[in-house]
């Protein structure tokens, strides 16, 4: 129940179901300067930053958790929590990939799009461009 309370702290975008008072809408124009909507997601560790490759393991890991222990979730009302965060941040990794040549793996708070590279891994590491 601890973990699912964490992940609305980290949060980017309009939050539509707020289980953290504190927390408020953010990152909201994310995207926008490319015309997509990158303002889901996650930040990781307090930065403002959302990188795209832990996110993924993040879902990743999350998505076996719901596999192996969705049952134990669902006894202690938890797993409709897990499965919101779940498609919180594939809805966000989907937005970061609109053509088969780009993705978006780097938002930041500041700099609406850090970096964008081709996802042929071959090309990743020579052809990143930062705004």
């Amino acid at each position: 129940m601890f973990f699912f309370i964490i992940i609305n702290v980290v949060v980017a975008g309009k939050l539509e179901n707020k289980r953290v008072w504190w927390r408020g809408d953010s990152g909201l124009r994310d995207g926008s300067e490319e015309n997509l909507d990158l303002s889901k997601g996650m930040y990781d560790a307090g930065d403002h930053m959302k990188f795209g490759f832990p996110l993924a393991f993040t879902a990743t890991v999350l998505s076996w958790a719901i596999l192996e222990y969705g049952g134990r979730m669902d006894a202690v009302k938890q797993l409709h929590y897990a499965l919101d965060s779940l498609k919180w941040i594939t809805d966000y990794l989907v937005n970061a990939h609109p053509f088969p040549e780009v993705l978006y793996i780097q938002v930041n708070y500041l700099l609406q799009l850090c970096a964008i590279v081709p996802t042929a891994f071959s090309l990743l590491l020579r052809n990143i461009i930062v705004f």
